[in-house]
């Protein structure tokens, strides 16, 4: 059925500068709706347009379009509970139905398939989807496409969602007493067991075959596929990760926490976090972009967290090409691969007091090197050039490349500044929008 809604705008846009280049937690977006007092309790991403969102209270799931706030209703065979956008399908675990929903999001049209147990938690892999049925105990790889079982393992899986996470073929799974983590060769469904030593509650994959844990003890912990632990993070003192624990594509940690209301990154053993006012997330998911997803329990509300460090300006350094005219060089990384330009400052200085500057773009010309050209424009003072990146979600950062002295219309001198830090200009965007249903 179709659900009609309104969409208000309260507050477009909030600005806040800061000076911190170690930043990563860019944007948040807020989808605020009420649905006559029932809560999603899970969200899956289709795209950045088309967002699903379990009901149990309904026995529905619901596909919200956040641009135009139009919501469609389908209702289902039993209770929703996780819920993933897999290959083109919806697929649901309907509690106490012993059963998985496979929906198709053009048509709507459901279907399900049914278990000798009830699904828990899925996690998604090229394969398939991978399946915890506790109760039998079970862990099961299901294939939506194709409506049926590709392997079954007889593991003593622990009951809770983010207990299981695929990592370079192998498999981990919380062991039901929580204290242990299971290795399982997908291929013959072997396993070699990690003591942890306490309990822990959630595992998300680690390169190389590894997998991040948080413990109950406040760690997140990294254990690789031959079972040695080479890593121990201490989190934020009375951080509770709300499931599931969430890693990114360049070997980085992201989880959520409803108790201190904030989200936060693990890279490189450091911890980064901000908080987030009154939300109180739940349930996060990945988007595309580098966005996360989550479920506001107190505002009835869809959140969204945009993960993006700086772009990183290696070095950057000034070239004569000829009496008149100069090259800026720069050697410019971006971890995510969303930059959107480098470009050159140049400030020209008469006495100390500033006549013109000009803003040009540079080049990339191999490998992580950019390029770009000027000409200098007045006849005696000096010429102060700086290298600017920026990328998709707004991060700036800025690097001092070297000072040019100019004298009876020619350069004389370029005074290089590699020594220098760069700076990092901060901004972050926060959209409030209400869904009020007709």
């Amino acid at each position: 059925m179709r659900v009609a809604a309104k969409l208000i705008i309260i507050l477009a846009l909030l600005l806040i500068p800061t000076i911190q280049p170690a930043m990563s937690i860019k944007v948040l977006d807020f989808y605020s709706f009420q649905l006559r007092g029932d809560l999603p309790t899970h969200i899956a991403v289709e795209s950045q347009e088309r967002v699903w969102l379990s009901l149990p209270s309904r026995m529905e799931v619901v596909l919200f379009m956040p641009k135009t706030g139009e919501m469609i209703a389908v209702s289902l065979p039993g209770l929703p509970s996780k819920i993933l956008y897999y290959e083109g399908a919806v697929v649901v675990a309907l509690t106490n139905a012993k059963s998985v929903a496979i929906i198709d999001p053009k048509t709507f049209e459901v279907k399900t398939f049914e278990f000798e147990a009830n699904v828990v938690d899925m996690y998604p892999t090229k394969d398939g989807i991978w399946l915890t049925l506790p109760d039998i105990p079970q862990v099961v790889l299901f294939s939506p496409s194709e409506m049926r079982v590709l392997k079954e393992f007889n593991l003593n899986v622990a009951t809770g969602e983010g207990v299981i996470a695929e990592s370079d073929s192998g498999l981990w799974v919380i062991e039901k007493s929580y204290r242990s983590l299971l290795l399982v060769d997908i291929t013959s469904g072997s396993f070699k067991t990690y003591e942890v030593g306490n309990q822990t509650y959630l595992v998300a994959p680690a390169k190389d075959g590894g997998v991040w844990a948080v413990t109950v003890e406040g760690y997140l912990i990294r254990i690789t596929r031959d079972l040695k632990l080479v890593e121990k993070v201490a989190l934020p003192a009375g951080t509770v990760v709300a499931p599931p624990l969430l890693s990114t594509d360049y070997d980085s940690v992201v989880y959520f926490c409803r108790p201190r209301n904030s989200v936060g990154e693990v890279f490189d053993g450091k911890v980064e976090e901000i908080r987030m006012g009154l939300a109180s997330p739940w349930h996060p998911t990945k988007g595309p972009n580098n966005t996360f997803w989550f479920i506001d329990i107190t505002k009835n509300a869809i959140g969204v967290v945009t993960i993006s460090r700086p772009p990183t300006i290696r070095t950057a350094w000034v070239e004569k090409l000829s009496d008149k005219d100069f090259r800026v060089f720069a050697e410019v990384e971006d971890r995510e691969g969303d930059l959107m330009y480098v470009m050159a400052i140049v400030e020209q200085y008469v006495n100390e007091k500033l006549i013109m500057n000009s803003t040009f773009g540079m080049s990339l010309v191999q490998g992580n090197k950019y390029a770009g050209d000027e000409s200098i424009g007045i006849d005696d003072g000096i010429a102060r050039v700086k290298v600017v990146a920026s990328d998709a979600v707004g991060n700036v950062v800025y690097f001092r490349a070297g000072n040019i002295t100019i004298k009876d219309g020619a350069i004389v001198n370029i005074e290089l500044k590699k020594g220098e830090e760069q700076g990092t200009s901060i901004q972050i965007y926060i959209l409030i929008s209400e869904l009020l249903l007709l």
